[in-house]
């Protein structure tokens, strides 16, 4: 064995050695702990239930109402008291109880604020705007009279101001739920025929005025932005006739209540004075065989029998 080879041979016997000591000194050290992933919280869902027992068929105050965390969607519920707040209960509903669309009124009923009553009205593309309205506009109404009998004379005039869509032909709006209050939905078997009918939140005092343009005349819907609250000044003009005229007697109080929405209703409309027509004074024409006494000669009367003729004196 020549010099190089022992050489060779010793660092490897060297080397060996090293990565012995090296495999026992890692081998004896005591094992790292693996590295734990941190805890994430567990997803939870916001959900309404009621803070004290609710009777059947009161409005729900946000003081009725609280809300807790669930781990787990519920389908149906509500996620902020904004959304059940002046809804109504459909039935007795005791506390700690988890509301949801079954507890509460539903309808189209809901839509509508105090003092209003919601008409259908027939359309057609013309008068519903080349069918582009949709639940939740706002329009004004029109109307186009055409001279005939009681209405004398033809004309156009806005007769019902910023009135909103609840419904246009099978869209309606729907109840207020979990994710939007204000939402569209399509009954289930709706076809795809065009709308026949719009159904207006409006006013009691002015159906009356909306009965009466479809009877007599034609309705045109206007499209308005929802952000223009201007409406027409019914101050400006004079009262339109009544059909039902208050009985003679009534006190100072009683005729206040008068005035009110529905006791305007109740008291109707005159076709002719809706429309604008006023009453024709005219004076009665004289007889032509009338004799017009004077103040310094007796009185006297004209009698025609035939073609006889006799003054008679009175």
């Amino acid at each position: 064995m020549n010099k190089l080879t022992r050489i060779l041979a010793a660092f490897l016997i060297a080397l060996a050695v090293v990565l012995a000591g090296i495999a026992w000194w890692m081998g004896s050290r005591p094992p790292e702990p693996a590295p734990v992933a941190a805890a994430e919280p567990a997803p939870f869902h916001t959900l309404v239930i009621t803070a004290v027992p609710i009777e059947k068929g009161k409005r729900i105050d946000s003081k009725d109402l609280k809300t807790i965390d669930s781990p787990r969607p519920v389908p149906g519920s509500y996620h902020a008291i904004s959304h059940v707040a002046g809804r109504i209960a459909a039935s007795d509903i005791p506390a700690e109880k988890l509301l949801t669309e079954g507890n509460l009124v539903q309808g189209i009923a809901l839509q509508l604020a105090d003092g209003e009553r919601a008409l259908a009205l027939p359309v057609d593309e013309v008068i519903g705007v080349g069918h582009k309205l949709d639940p939740g506009d706002f329009v004004d109404v029109f109307v186009t009279l055409k001279p005939s009998t009681p209405i004398e004379k033809g004309h156009a005039r806005l007769i019902a101001s910023r009135l909103r869509v609840l419904a246009y032909g099978t869209e309606v709006i729907g109840t207020i739920d979990a994710t939007d209050a204000t939402t569209l939905r399509k009954p289930q078997g709706s076809s795809s025929a065009q709308p026949r009918t719009a159904v207006l939140a409006t006013p009691v005092e002015e159906v009356n005025s909306l009965l009466l343009a479809v009877q007599h005349g034609k309705l045109a819907l206007a499209l308005r932005h929802p952000g223009d609250a201007g409406i027409a000044n019914h101050a400006l003009f004079p009262d339109s006739g009544i059909a039902l005229l208050p009985r003679a007697g009534l006190s100072t109080e009683e005729k206040q209540h008068l005035l009110a929405p529905d006791n305007r209703a109740f008291a109707g409309l005159e076709t002719t004075s809706w429309a604008g027509d006023k009453s024709k004074k005219t004076t009665p024409a004289k007889p032509s065989h009338a004799v017009t006494p004077s103040n310094n000669s007796p009185r006297t009367l004209e009698v025609i029998k035939g073609a006889q003729r006799e003054q008679v004196r009175f």
